[in-house]
């Protein structure tokens, strides 16, 4: 059986996206910076994240059944950084967003973004897969900030 240490290794060594997604409770926005996030369907829309049932942020989405998939621009590495992090409050003072469609944040130069409803929710180890039915995106051009081997990098692809 593979050991922990040998998996997180092995996974480090496969590039991924940067995103950082975003909820609220009670009025209060939360945000948590993911790279583990796929496309589920395009008919109906619908992606899925995974989210550590420790963090902060799980319990906001699981309460408020809505979330936002924020996909990072090369140069929105401090946001990566700042939403990783053990902020524990004030995380958006200095973040420009705006409430979304769902209520939840969205945030400023983001290169894509999408709005989803928790469709299902599903226990896997210590995370929880939730799949979300988009009701809004939107995306611009610009370069995607990426993850690979510990550290993040601009990935220099231009999208259009």
């Amino acid at each position: 059986m593979t050991s922990p240490g040998e998996f997180k290794d092995a996974m480090r060594r496969v590039p991924t996206g940067v995103s950082v997604v975003t909820s609220f409770k009670e009025d209060e926005p939360r945000g948590i910076t993911v790279n583990a996030f796929a496309s589920v369907s395009a008919d109906p829309p619908q992606l899925l994240i995974c989210i550590n049932r420790a963090a902060r942020s799980y319990l906001y989405i699981s309460a408020s059944r809505v979330f936002c998939l924020n996909v990072l621009a090369g140069n929105q590495r401090h946001l990566a950084e700042r939403f990783a992090g053990k902020m524990r409050e004030r995380q958006f003072d200095e973040v420009a967003y705006r409430g979304g469609l769902t209520g939840s944040p969205v945030i400023e130069g983001t290169i894509a973004h999408f709005e989803c409803r928790v469709a299902e929710e599903h226990h896997a180890g210590s995370h929880s897969i939730f799949i979300g039915e988009v009701v809004a995106c939107s995306a611009r051009p610009g370069t995607p900030l990426g993850y690979f081997n510990g550290g993040y990098h601009d990935f220099g692809i231009e999208v259009e």
